[in-house]
């Protein structure tokens, strides 16, 4: 950003692009868990047989609804993962986060952040400014860190990205191994990296626990509706058909 841009800005514009962060984690994360909800309604080990195969058969005679929302769901929130952990220069991401606060960590003062919330309407300011710590360098040292024991899963879903998802590439390597486990690992490190900076710059805290509940319990419902009352939908269609046939034949014999 510019030198001669104010304190206050700097504050404000970190603060925007972790809040910015921060809600396109949100559909991601949930996007995840609805896919993965998805999947377990047809797994035996998890919903037991008969559930699986109800399930299986619901979601096979809506196939035109569920086989693609699943698939959707599968590449926005690998798509969306991906472009989190980018360097790109001219994205958006958590590494662009981090080399923002780096650069103005001097700016990011119990000062700036009385400014920023003088229009907030916020209570306790001057406590929270009394008691504000900032972000040091061993901070970002130690975020980085976190981000770099995953630098493998991180390169593989770049490449998974790149190769076959944003572009489909006629000489593409084999599908790089990215497991459940790690897709998981990936959206902890952002939570906690996201919430760590709105936390100790604004005392700004998100929680995803509600979202990921929500998209396992909202996804269920659908299929458990459609399970329970497509046989009632389907009688009321056949009962309505079979007036329609009595109305018709009441006509011809008359």
């Amino acid at each position: 950003m510019p030198d001669e841009q104010s304190t206050t800005n700097k504050f404000k514009n970190i603060m925007d692009y972790a809040r910015a962060m921060h809600h396109r984690y949100y559909r991601a994360f949930s996007a995840f868990h609805a896919y993965e909800t998805l999947r377990e309604a047809i797994a035996i080990n998890t919903v037991g047989k008969l559930r699986a195969e109800e399930n299986a058969k619901i979601i096979g005679d809506f196939r035109g609804f569920f086989f693609p929302a699943q698939e959707a769901l599968r590449i926005y929130f690998f798509i969306e993962l991906a472009k989190m952990f980018d360097s790109s220069q001219q994205a958006l991401h958590i590494n662009k986060i981090l080399n923002f606060a780096e650069s103005n960590l001097k700016d990011l003062t119990a000062e700036a952040f009385t400014e920023y919330n003088q229009d907030q309407s916020r209570v306790f300011i001057e406590e929270l400014a009394t008691n504000y710590r900032g972000i040091a360098y061993s901070d970002l040292v130690m975020l980085r860190d976190k981000i770099n024991k995953h630098k493998n899963t991180i390169n593989n879903l770049k490449t998974y990205r790149d190769k076959w998802l944003a572009h489909d590439d006629i000489n593409k390597p084999e599908v790089p191994p990215i497991t459940g486990e790690e897709i998981r690992d990936l959206f902890d490190i952002l939570e906690t990296i996201l919430n760590f900076i709105t936390g100790e710059l604004n005392s700004e805290s998100w929680t995803y626990s509600q979202a990921k509940d929500d998209a396992k319990h909202h996804t269920t419902l659908v299929i458990d509706y459609l399970r329970r009352f497509e046989p009632y939908r389907r009688r009321e269609i056949e009962n309505e058909l079979n007036e329609e046939m009595k109305k018709y034949k009441t006509k011809e014999s008359i």
